[in-house]
């Protein structure tokens, strides 16, 4: 016995030994030390889509499996719940066919939580402009959001239908936005669908917010690739180009108005002017709004600021403010980007 303790001391100490070193060893073996060079998004994308699936015939399977599930998913969210999806794979064509199934009869609204730009405002817009035709304005989405519940509990006969893919999404993880979407999910005539995908996205919700919510969770494993999911995210394997960010940008003003198109151009075009000046710092907010003015895409400084906001929300601008307490206004995307996409717009 005293032999076998000594051993067993011994080990211990070895342990501690090995582990409270100092040293930290770390591999060098990188993507840098390859020398495959890095492809363009379009040549990656499809050599991708030549490689096909060893598994096909067994995910399509397992993906049809859950079409028996609609049936239920739409009697639980009439009972007051919501439903959420989870599991291994993109579970967007999955929501995509419920939707086909089971909604096309239905008030609803699709929202895709894993487009970069998407925000609060934006949906609370589509709820009160598109489902309840609400053709007025808000101070703030507070007030929207109001409206939307006030609206939706006098006519309990309207059911609306909530989809929303990727609901743990970049843009939509903010307590602010969660709590919005709580206090909607929580009506009992808006319905609400969603998918995560993001292994901690339950730390998003608290005690509160679960209750809201109402879950009910399904595990729908599909196996299915993330394609559109990241579509709008850089890869290690792909060389940065400026596609990526071209691509995000043209998506988002095929959302806005045409004088919303008009005013982001004529601030792009003024900064591509000045690309070579190294002591621009960006175009002011009067002389803005005065080369608006000329153009007859605004009537007034209140309708620029207006649209100016909406830029914010999407990421396009940012607003600093100079020595002199002057507002200017800069066009957050580098110049070969915004380059491509002025080409890209005069040939549209």
């Amino acid at each position: 016995p005293q032999v076998r303790d000594t051993n067993r001391t011994s080990l211990v100490e070895e342990y501690f030994e090995a582990h409270c070193s100092s040293k930290v060893l770390t591999s060098d073996r990188t993507l840098q030390r390859l020398h495959t060079p890095k492809l363009d998004r379009d040549t990656l994308f499809r050599l991708l889509e030549e490689k096909p699936s060893c598994y096909s015939s067994e995910i399509e399977v397992l993906h049809s499996s859950y079409h028996e599930h609609f049936s239920k998913w739409m009697l639980q969210l009439r009972l007051g719940y919501s439903v959420l999806l989870y599991g291994l794979g993109s579970k967007k064509a999955l929501l995509e066919e419920f939707r086909v199934s089971m909604l096309c009869q239905e008030t609803h609204l699709v929202v895709n939580g894993f487009f970069p730009s998407i925000t609060l405002k934006s949906i609370l817009t589509a709820l009160s402009a598109e489902v309840l035709e609400y053709q007025g304005t808000f101070r703030n989405p507070a007030d929207q959001l109001q409206y939307i519940t006030t609206t939706l509990r006098e006519q309990p006969d309207l059911h609306v239908y909530l989809l929303i893919h990727n609901i743990d999404g970049p843009m939509l993880r903010g307590e602010k936005t969660q709590n919005a979407l709580g206090q909607l999910a929580s009506l009992p005539n808006l319905h609400l669908v969603a998918s995560i995908d993001h292994i901690n996205a339950p730390l998003v919700w608290d005690q509160s917010l679960l209750s809201q919510f109402n879950w009910l969770w399904w595990e729908c494993v599909c196996f299915q690739r993330y394609i559109e999911e990241t579509s709008y995210e850089n890869s290690l394997l792909v060389q940065q180009t400026g596609a990526l960010a071209l691509s995000s940008l043209t998506h988002v003003l095929r959302s806005l108005t045409a004088n919303a198109r008009g005013i982001f151009k004529l601030l792009v075009e003024f900064q591509l002017e000045n690309r070579d000046n190294p002591s621009y710092t960006g175009l002011s907010f009067q002389e803005f709004y005065q080369r608006c003015r000329e153009a007859f895409l605004v009537n007034s400084d209140l309708t620029l600021r207006t649209q100016l906001t909406e830029f914010r929300d999407h990421k396009l601008i940012r607003t600093r403010k100079g020595a002199d307490g002057v507002e200017y206004l800069l066009v957050a995307v580098e110049t070969s980007t915004l380059t491509d996409f002025l080409e890209k717009e005069e040939v549209e």
